[in-house]
């Protein structure tokens, strides 16, 4: 799929506010702002699977910069899991959709598969139920948030090292 340059210009803006209803705890301005591009019509732009892949490709990013040092040879080697709000482990494929869905494509976008990651999205993009479309998205966005906040890891000190 390709974009205009003012496209992903539109779709980060868009992203970055829905981004900063989540930071600043505004909820219901997120999901006001979310349900008002689910039920766009599809001639209007940017459409919410740019959007959606928009927030997904950036979780991607600032995973890889938090990480720095310790991705430098690679992120093959790593293993994303999740832990809950009560402290369990799970690996993505134990995630319900559309989590499992989201997860599997900021994994192929940290892997540079973008079209994977395309692929891991149809099914959250193309679904028929508008909740799980909303639901998805607000979930994409509340993670990128808390992705933020994760402190990243140091550099290495290369003067004693």
């Amino acid at each position: 799929m390709e974009h205009d340059p003012g496209d992903v210009c539109h779709e980060a803006g868009l992203g970055g506010r829905l981004l900063t209803f989540a930071g600043e705890g505004e909820l219901s301005m997120l999901s006001d702002a979310v349900v008002s591009l689910v039920c766009a019509p599809d001639t209007d732009h940017p459409h919410y699977g740019d959007v959606l892949e928009w927030i997904v490709t950036t979780t991607a990013e600032v995973i890889a910069l938090k990480l720095g040092p310790l991705v430098r040879g690679g992120i093959a080697a790593y293993a994303i899991k999740i832990r809950t709000s009560d402290g369990q482990i799970l690996e993505i494929g134990e995630l319900p959709a559309p989590e499992c869905h989201l997860w599997t494509a900021i994994v192929d976008a940290l892997t540079g598969d973008i079209r994977q990651a395309h692929h891991h999205l149809a099914p959250i993009i193309h679904a028929a139920d508008r909740e799980e479309r909303i639901r998805a998205l607000i979930e994409a966005v509340a993670w990128l948030d808390r992705v933020l906040d994760i402190p990243a890891f140091p550099e290495p000190d290369t003067a004693t090292g």
